[in-house]
């Protein structure tokens, strides 16, 4: 369980600072202790950013350090208040964005919930303070500081033991964005928000013990909570859970199952349920085999903008697959619709089509283009046909230069008929 984890972390934490002898002589020396007590009081955390506050402020010489209200008048949630009010500008020029939020956030809490997850926010703070302190920080404008929202935010999810919350200060850490982007405190506050059956955070949790992100990978865990969430609804746990069942990930493959859950997700507008379910009909998986159902799912998908659905219909008109008429403009439609996604399939077959003239229009630039932005993607067979156009000089002219160019692309790629073209050329 994760609560159990993190209080023994948070005590392996707070074991590790009282071995700093950084730590030795000062405030936290005989206090550091109090935050592995079953009881811990916001009091004492409000100290402890106090103590740090004040310490920064007397590592600057009190250069810029003037009287404040005595300690003895206001209470220590007030005394951090006051500092971080009147000494914003030189604290944000020494503290990193993460840590000063974390800073607001605590001190701003009025009660106190979620005791452990709260002692590790401050552990960060007190680790940052006694050991990268000196560290060179990236200095933020106030106006890039979100910090009103995401207080609002904390106080919410602490206080409140809201739930949405405490999801969207998961979703805020998994921020994939420089300093943003902390996955720990992500999983902290979904592990908090599926303990409140929360639909958005167990599917979020579930995405990272599937692919291992700041926890260990876990396809047993995974499942679980797709299911929990998939049965309350949420569209993409069904389609993920549905995806499980079909590729026998954490449970045997069913593809009964799957075919149901998958539905359940296309009929809520996930578009790559959608093309499943058109490969399920398509190769008759659990299933009779059927075109007709297989071409609407696929088509529905690739309307809605799945790239993989697009590029299947693409193939699909240009062969005549499916039940459909053989329609090369229909197949180039839908092939330069994946291509605006950088589908570097698509990418090839536009070269080729336009190459070889299957419209009915040959455009040996607009081909040449197309095998481009494939082989800058790493598709040898674009390299390959690269190599044919210039060194066949088909619709311009014959360019061995280049040929040998994009032979020799091709055959460091493992293509062993650009090798054999390759060392004809250089006979020649």
């Amino acid at each position: 369980m994760y609560g159990p984890f993190l209080a023994k972390r948070n005590k392996e934490r707070t074991e590790s600072l009282q071995q700093l002898p950084q730590i030795e002589n000062t405030w936290f020396a005989q206090n550091v202790t109090l935050l592995i007590l079953e009881e811990v009081q916001l009091t004492t955390l409000q100290k402890m950013l106090y103590q740090v506050i004040q310490g920064l402020l007397r590592k600057k010489k009190q250069r810029h350090l003037q009287v404040v209200h005595p300690e003895q008048t206001q209470t220590a949630q007030e005394n951090v208040l006051t500092l971080l009010a009147e000494y914003d500008d030189l604290l944000r020029e020494a503290i990193p964005q993460p840590i000063y939020i974390l800073i607001w956030q605590i001190t701003s809490l009025e009660k106190l919930a979620y005791t452990t997850e709260v002692v590790d926010d401050v552990l960060d703070i007190l680790e940052w303070y006694f050991v990268k302190q000196d560290e060179a920080v990236d200095a933020f404008e106030e106006e890039d500081l979100d910090h009103e929202e995401i207080i609002d935010l904390y106080k919410a999810a602490i206080e409140e033991q809201d739930a949405d919350a405490q999801f969207e200060l998961g979703e805020y850490y998994s921020t994939n964005d420089g300093a943003d982007f902390q996955p720990e405190k992500s999983v902290k506050w979904f592990e908090i928000a599926v303990k409140q059956d929360n639909a958005n955070a167990q599917y979020a949790l579930a995405n990272y013990y599937f692919e291992g992100i700041a926890v260990e990978e876990n396809y047993d865990r995974a499942f679980m909570l797709y299911e929990a969430a998939a049965k309350q609804g949420h569209a993409d746990a069904a389609n993920n859970l549905a995806d499980m069942y079909f590729n026998g990930e954490s449970v045997a493959e069913n593809m009964q199952l799957a075919k149901q859950w998958f539905e359940v997700a296309a009929k809520h507008g996930v578009a790559e349920a959608m093309f499943t379910l058109g490969i399920i009909y398509e190769q008759g998986l659990g299933v009779a085999v059927d075109e007709e159902q297989a071409f609407i799912y696929y088509k529905k998908a690739a309307e809605a903008g799945y790239v993989e659905a697009e590029y299947r219909l693409g193939g699909i008109y240009l062969e005549g697959h499916l039940g459909q008429t053989r329609d090369v403009n229909r197949g180039l439609y839908w092939f330069e619709r994946a291509a605006e996604q950088y589908h570097v399939d698509a990418f090839y077959d536009l070269g080729f089509i336009w190459s070889k003239g299957l419209t009915g229009i040959r455009n040996i630039e607009k081909g040449i283009h197309w095998f481009k932005q494939a082989a800058l993607q790493g598709d040898p067979e674009a390299k390959l046909q690269l190599g044919h156009i210039y060194n066949k000089g088909e619709g311009l002219a014959q360019n061995i230069k280049e040929a040998k160019k994009w032979y020799g692309l091709a055959a460091e790629a493992g293509i062993e008929e650009a090798t054999l073209l390759l060392e004809e050329l250089d006979k020649l």
